[in-house]
């Protein structure tokens, strides 16, 4: 028993001496590879502004180089390059990278914070000061020359909307509002277009007016089409997560000629106005056949409902491009009721088709 008792203990002995080794073997590595990460020559913590390897002027145009020389990004194995750049308070600028790199664009405070990645880069600084410019490989085999573009963004944000007119401005975090007067009653549409955000538009106007939209125009913009009254509106530019960004607002009016009627034909298109309520269509199939049944819109979140002989229906809200209804459905000979609706019970501009497949 006393053997036993001595082999066990010198065997707990020596699997916790070899599990300390571990941790500290562990914790060197993991030092070693922090170190590649910063010029520490002097033996303290360097900055990656202070460790920069270049200086970036807005406006001029820098030349650089991933080789198997420059600092190495333990993470993933690809190469990178520091520039340091200077920018006063509300500085909005744009870096963009080309070459034969294919490169992320990469900015850091004084501090070390990583503020935004992208390709191409917009920032506008809240403060003044100095902050580094990272350009880093796709990956481990990214090498090559590259060239810097650094530009200024000019924006024409007054607050005031003009019918037409386009107006380019920068979201940081919070919902942008202007004021729209609108002089003459008609169809309008409002677009909302940015590539760092997913736009988000809402309208207030007079007698309770509201509508709203996220992503009814192209590529999931946000787009409102609706008929306007004579007044004042208030027009809120936001993104849907609270993100921050370049974006364009063009406001256009729409000559567009409403079908009045109540019949859908078959092979034919009309244009409608929701007001407050779904609109009902009626429908006459004369041959059996496989008929698709389109309900487009940029201003509503459109649904799609129809009604026939011996208990038939159908309904969708997304099956079209962009969100848009779609029904495709084997319609024997009879009379149909099309409803078209919005998801949201929005109001606005539509367009409503059939066609025999």
């Amino acid at each position: 028993m006393f053997k036993l008792r001595m082999y066990r203990d010198s065997y707990m002995s020596k699997i916790s001496s070899l599990l300390i080794k571990g941790a500290v073997s562990g914790t060197a590595v993991a030092m070693l590879a922090g170190c590649q990460m910063l010029d520490s020559a002097s033996g303290g913590h360097a900055s990656i502004v202070s460790a920069s390897e270049g200086q970036l002027v807005v406006g001029e145009r820098t030349r650089g180089e991933l080789t198997t020389k420059s600092p190495l990004n333990v993470k993933d194995g690809s190469r990178y390059q520091t520039y340091s750049l200077s920018l006063q308070e509300g500085d909005l600028i744009e870096i963009e990278v080309d070459g034969s790199v294919e490169g992320v664009v990469s900015l850091y405070d004084d501090q070390d914070e990583l503020l935004v990645s992208a390709s191409p880069l917009r920032f506008r600084a809240d403060e003044a000061g100095d902050y580094a410019v990272v350009i880093s490989g796709a990956s481990s085999d990214s090498y090559g020359p590259f060239n810097i573009r650094s530009s200024s963004i000019e924006l024409n944000d007054t607050g005031e909307l003009a019918v037409p007119g386009t107006t380019t401005g920068w979201l940081q975090m919070e919902p942008r509002t202007y004021t729209l007067s609108v002089e003459t009653a008609g169809a309008y549409q409002i677009d909302m277009v940015s590539d760092d955000f997913d736009t988000m538009l809402m309208l207030d106007g007079p007698n309770g007016y509201h509508n709203e939209n996220d992503d009814g125009g192209m590529d999931y913009n946000a787009s409102l089409g609706d008929m306007l009254q004579p007044g004042e509106y208030t027009l809120t530019a936001t993104s849907y997560e609270e993100s921050a960004g370049l974006y364009t607002i063009e406001i256009s009016s729409l000559n567009i000629e409403f079908t009045d009627t109540d019949t859908l034909d078959v092979n034919a298109e009309i244009t409608g106005w929701m007001r407050s309520g779904p609109d009902s269509y009626s429908l006459t199939i004369e041959e059996e056949g496989v008929y698709q049944i389109d309900m487009q819109s940029s201003s509503l979140d459109s649904v799609l409902a129809v009604e026939g002989p011996d208990g038939f229906y159908a309904e969708d809200d997304d099956g079209g491009e962009n969100y848009n209804s779609r029904l495709t459905e084997t319609l024997k000979p009879g009379v149909y009721q099309v409803t078209a609706s919005s998801y949201e019970e929005n109001g606005g501009i539509y367009s409503l088709s059939v066609h025999r497949n």
